[in-house]
């Protein structure tokens, strides 16, 4: 968006979240990782989505190490989710002329060391 690209369309979300890689705001989660076997935490307890609302790091493993469509679904879930508030987030900065500023705490968030489990 920074650089000018308003409208896109892609399957990273989707396809990312097939495979077991989620995205949040403190960076990327990949859910296959053994880290998260025993992890009870919710996979961003920020984010207000269901999957986040309902569901374990431990049950989401479970699912992908088992490759349940179920697990797939939940990850897609999120994932989107998690665009479509990325992207409003966005859109509400252009229009208070603090995109900037939002950029940088964007980024310096997603920077922040052991905000999320290492993967």
């Amino acid at each position: 968006v920074g650089q000018g690209i308003d409208m896109f369309d892609c399957v990273m979300p989707t396809r990312n979240a097939r495979n077991g890689h989620l995205f949040t705001r403190y960076g990327d989660v990949r859910i296959k990782n053994a880290i998260h076997r025993l992890d009870t935490r919710p996979l961003d307890p920020q984010c207000t989505c269901y999957t986040c609302r309902n569901f374990s790091r431990a049950y989401l493993h479970h699912l992908h190490r088992l490759g349940e469509i179920l697990g797939a679904r939940l990850n897609t879930i999120h994932n989107l989710h998690y665009y479509q508030e990325l992207m409003r987030d966005i859109r509400a900065a252009i229009e208070a002329g603090r995109y900037a500023e939002f950029a940088a705490a964007f980024h310096a968030a997603r920077a922040t060391p052991g905000a999320l489990p290492a993967d």
